[in-house]
């Protein structure tokens, strides 16, 4: 599998097709296991710590932290990308690369979903209203 393939499946897969691993904090990918997303990294400063960004002030609940989630593929690192576990960990939301613009890639808001999907107990129809609360919009252009 190549990097686009990988790319393809976090922009267009199904939470549902990834299995999550409550003790690790790892994702699998049902189709293809050697496929993992890790989000428990201790030694990376910015993981887990408090996020300020105004717009995370939206929620009902002030708390959030900076979480960073690594690809891997058959154990070979592959991406990252920075997310925040906002409105209490209750949903989690790809960063926008420029606070004033508040703006993500189609894949960081799909890849959004995959990673809330362990907090919304399935209920998918939960994520989106929760993700129009924060204000951020998802880029009209399906390149990135």
């Amino acid at each position: 599998m190549d990097f686009e393939e990988i790319r393809k499946i976090l922009k267009t897969s199904n939470p549902k097709d990834w299995l999550y691993n409550n003790n690790n904090y790892i994702y699998t990918f049902k189709l293809d296991v050697r496929l993992n997303i890790l989000t428990r990294h201790p030694e990376d400063s910015l993981a887990d710590k408090k996020c300020t960004e105004e717009w995370v002030n939206k929620f009902s609940n002030k708390d959030a932290w900076y979480m960073i989630a690594k690809v891997y593929y058959s154990g070979s690192f592959v991406v990252q990308y920075l997310f925040v576990r906002a409105d209490g960990d209750r949903i989690i939301i790809g960063m926008p690369k420029i606070p004033t613009e508040l703006e993500i890639s189609h894949l960081q808001y799909n890849m959004g979903k995959i990673l809330s999907y362990r907090n919304i107990e399935g209920h998918l129809a939960d994520y989106d209203p929760r993700f129009k609360m924060s204000g951020i919009e998802v880029k009209k252009a399906l390149l990135y």
